[in-house]
């Protein structure tokens, strides 16, 4: 539910990072849309991931013993982030009419003076995230075998959702969109010059058009052994081709180091046989491949732009600084992609 500074008081805002000021304004915000003025805030602390964005975890305590985890994720303050965390909640709240396992979203409002930056607070989900735990954690071995299957299932409901709930998501052509974006990065890269015409002279017809989460990998969901838990991270999503949601997938570098193509957990064939079954779209291993050609180019072209926001002085980053240093080993698998593509 989206808020304003009417409904909650102007008191609320605040324009530092302090902890003790941001828990005084979580608690009058949640007071608010809980209706209950005993509510107290507690333990506070950032969690890790979501580089782009601010996330913390916090207890919301009322005085009637009700307690419960919630979660967080705000712009950082004065600072301008590409789209909007209110889009980013209503299509969280879509996704699961849809059937999708997402948190659920508590409130959620881009008014500055409630806490000093848009915000989307939501449902802690219990679980693994983080992608080495998933490919190696004991406590998953029965769920790797079935991964691939059960997210090629959630993406079938994500991409069922009616493009009337998702208001406020821009359509991406992605072949355009990276066309454009290495025009403008004006450095002599052959291997993906050679990737980007490849693409170009092959484009397969699309397979329709659909919500797209944008950011679909190994370390955007949450599982434990009986399942995917929540899908996560939707700051990315826009309206295109839903194969570019199980292309960024199979993308090498989301597969830690994995075994599998699938997030380094699974197959082609289980991720492929399960996302048809749940979406009623039928393609082959070579159309996956070339949707996993176009998204290993397009993080390519993603970690040369972060390197340069580095060397321009905009984000001072390190990460960004070594995605710049490691292009060579994505340009490395757009050239194996490459040659299996020819076979």
């Amino acid at each position: 539910m989206s808020v304003t500074t009417e409904d909650i008081g102007e008191e609320a805002g605040g324009d530092g990072l302090s902890l003790g000021h941001l828990t005084e304004s979580l608690q009058k915000a949640i007071s608010w849309k809980l209706s209950d003025p005993g509510i107290s805030i507690s333990e506070l602390m950032p969690l890790e991931g979501g580089s782009s964005r601010l996330t913390f975890s916090f207890m919301a305590n009322s005085e009637s013993g009700m307690d419960s985890k919630l979660v967080l994720r705000m712009d950082p303050p004065g600072v301008t982030r590409p789209g909007s965390l209110v889009t980013e909640a209503n299509l969280m709240l879509a996704a699961l009419d849809a059937g999708a396992p997402v948190p659920r979203v508590i409130m959620t409002s881009d008014d500055e003076s409630i806490l000093g930056a848009p915000f989307v607070i939501m449902e802690f989900v219990e679980g693994i995230s983080n992608p080495r735990s998933i490919l190696r954690d004991p406590a998953l071995e029965k769920l790797r075998p079935n991964l691939a299957g059960m997210l090629g299932q959630a993406l079938g409901k994500i991409h069922s959702i009616p493009l009337e709930a998702a208001p406020g998501l821009v359509q991406i052509d992605l072949v355009t969109q990276l066309r454009n974006q290495l025009d403008l990065l004006g450095e002599q890269r052959p291997v993906l010059e050679l990737a980007m015409r490849v693409l170009e002279q092959t484009k397969p017809k699309t397979m329709g058009t659909t919500v797209v989460h944008g950011d679909f990998r190994n370390g955007n969901f949450i599982v434990a052994n009986d399942g995917v838990r929540a899908i996560i991270d939707w700051e990315l999503s826009h309206i295109g081709d839903p194969l570019e949601d199980l292309g960024w997938l199979c993308v090498r570098t989301w597969r830690f180091n994995g075994p599998g193509p699938v997030g380094g957990f699974g197959a082609y064939n289980q991720l492929i046989f399960a996302y048809e079954h749940a979406s009623g779209r039928v393609f082959d291993r070579v159309l996956l491949r070339w949707w996993e050609l176009a998204c290993t180019l397009r993080w390519a072209v993603m970690s040369l732009m972060q390197a340069q926001a580095f060397l321009q002085g905009t984000h001072r980053s390190l990460d960004k600084a070594l995605l710049g240093r490691r292009v060579c080993e994505v340009e490395w698998d757009i050239l194996a992609l490459l040659n299996s593509i020819k076979k």
